[in-house]
């Protein structure tokens, strides 16, 4: 899968990606003050998953009817909490994000959603 890993997601988990054969790439590698909106063109654009911590693509998509290519959230949790949501996310739900669903990965359940815009 193709990842965009938003500024407040785990560069670790990135780089944990990128060894398990993922392809990632980091706002902060390319403007660590980029706005949300231009992350999500990027991602759209390149056919990135979006992987953050924060609700902001998904107010973005619904009130905005932006496209995207999927996000993943994470809740925000303790770096090794938030690893293992990424793997029962990618374990559980890889084929949702791969499809362009929102995946919202919280410790106690995970949220799925469709919300594709033409």
């Amino acid at each position: 899968m193709k990842f965009l890993i938003d500024v407040n997601a785990s560069r670790a988990l990135g780089n944990w990606l990128q060894d398990i054969g993922h392809e990632v790439v980091y706002v902060s590698d390319t403007d660590p003050e980029m706005r949300d909106e231009h992350i999500l063109e990027w991602a759209v654009m390149e056919q990135r998953i979006i992987m953050t911590t924060d609700n902001d693509f998904e107010q973005m998509i619904w009130q905005q009817r932006k496209r995207h290519c999927g996000v993943l959230r994470l809740e925000n949790l303790p770096r090794e909490a938030r690893k293992v949501l990424l793997i029962d996310a990618l374990k559980l739900h890889s084929e949702d994000l791969l499809n362009g669903r929102i995946v919202i990965a919280m410790k106690n359940k995970f949220r799925i959603r469709q919300a594709n815009f033409e």
